[in-house]
């Protein structure tokens, strides 16, 4: 999956957001043991206390300025993501430091490569996220491939990968920067790899416990992964059940640990995170939120990757049938049901395509098996449907790695946080910028 590396890491089109801190955080890990982002002030104050928080010794949080702190500052989204990444990162960060006698006497008019060029990493970090996101896009791309080739010939398991990795948005977010959906997406389809396996050795079951409880720290969400793949494993594995609990157990406990180290609370605050859209009152934007995370021109998945109409399909059918199945099934029509259910900000904020929908996008390429498993019985004009529809998803999620315009289009000409009615404005997609 080289490949898949090269062609990410080598976009022009980097989105360091949310996960701005991410570099930084890796920094504060290796210098001073801790994940406090007291050493940069100064980036603090020009993001404009972008996603950070200060907490106060009592677990008071106050957000936004000023400066001075009276306890640490801290990055306001998951630490999981950060520090599992941490050690590329730092990786990254060396190779940039290695490679700048070579570099130093380039410059550029653009701030972030002009800063790779000269060493800084405080400037540089977009380039060095997405590096690291694009590693490991490039190996959830391999853990695709081998459980891909328990149903397919060696060609057709790569087209899956390969589908999945660039066609999806898996690349178009995924692999753009360190998003939360990054790890998420990797320890997934580790978690499934395993489940797989665990069918000829059930031993591997057990394992599954340590990537389930990993993805729980990255991202509040993957609280569909711990509850459903433990149900699993407590039916399908029970012998098991005791030793997958006991691989989740230090994760769990260094987790809550660290959350009441600094938060006096065993989970932080975007860990509380209300899903209004189950309250009555809100329940007509929530049933329009349900339609547009599938058909919106700004978000709607089946808009973006037309071809995973056909893993609904098969979702439906049952047409991918292991023991796992219909878990998987069950946890992707929950998680469409619980990032619906974000009445305030369905829409996922400033992105491109279906943002939440990317965790989920291992388990949606793996339902399009049965397609690719039984290629030549199927009509010509189904492939020819099929074959055109991952082409258009070619094609729209390329977008997100190769133009920034794309991007502009959550701010321009409104800020779409504040005029969510523009997700439906068909007559200015972002796709089309």
């Amino acid at each position: 999956m080289a490949g898949v590396f090269l062609f990410s890491g080598l976009s022009p089109v980097a989105t360091s957001f949310d996960s701005r801190w991410s570099v930084f955080i890796a920094m504060s890990l290796w210098r001073h043991g801790t994940t406090n982002l007291d050493d940069y002030s100064r980036q603090i104050r020009e993001s404009g206390y972008y996603a950070v928080q200060c907490v106060a010794p009592d677990g008071h949080i106050r957000r936004g300025g000023p400066e001075a702190c009276d306890g640490h500052w801290y990055n306001g989204y998951p630490v999981g993501g950060p520090v599992l990444a941490a050690p590329l990162t730092l990786a990254a960060v060396g190779g940039m430091h290695v490679l700048h006698p070579l570099l130093r006497r380039l410059h550029s008019s653009g701030a972030v490569l002009e800063g790779f060029f000269q060493d800084d990493f405080g400037a540089a970090h977009p380039i060095l996220e997405m590096e690291v996101a694009s590693c490991l896009l490039a190996v959830t791309a391999a853990l695709m491939y081998f459980i891909a080739r328990r149903y397919l010939s060696e060609k057709r398991a790569l087209v899956l990968a390969l589908l999945f990795a660039l066609a999806t948005s898996a690349y178009s977010t995924g692999g753009r920067a360190l998003w939360q959906h990054t790890p998420s997406m990797l320890l997934l389809a580790a978690i499934i790899l395993l489940l797989l396996r665990a069918e000829e050795n059930p031993a591997l079951a057990a394992w599954a416990g340590l990537p389930v409880a990993l993805s729980y720290t990255v991202r509040p969400t993957d609280s569909l992964f711990v509850i459903v793949f433990t149900g699993y494993v407590a039916l399908r594995h029970r012998r098991y059940l005791l030793r997958y609990l006991l691989a989740a157990a230090p994760v769990a406990a260094i987790f809550v640990a660290y959350n009441w180290s600094i938060y006096h609370r065993i989970l932080s605050p975007y860990y509380q995170t209300r899903l209004d859209g189950f309250s009555p009152g809100e329940w007509p934007v929530f049933v329009e939120a349900l339609a547009a995370n599938l058909f919106s021109p700004s978000r709607g998945l089946l808009i973006y990757t037309p071809v995973f109409a056909f893993s609904i399909y098969s979702m439906v059918r049952g047409s991918w049938r292991t023991p796992l199945t219909n878990w998987l099934g069950a946890m992707t029509a929950a998680h469409w049901i619980v990032i619906s259910s974000f009445v305030r900000a369905w829409w996922a904020g400033h992105c491109y395509g279906p943002r939440y929908f990317t965790d989920l996008t291992p388990v949606l390429t793996l339902f399009l098996i049965p397609y690719l498993a039984r290629w030549e019985c199927l009509s010509r004009t189904v492939r020819v449907m099929f074959t055109a529809c991952a082409l258009i998803g070619l094609a729209m999620h390329l977008r997100g790695g190769w133009s920034a315009k794309v991007y502009e289009w959550s701010s321009t000409p409104v800020n779409v946080d504040l005029h969510p009615e523009r997700n439906w404005d068909w007559s200015d997609p972002p796709f089309l910028r």
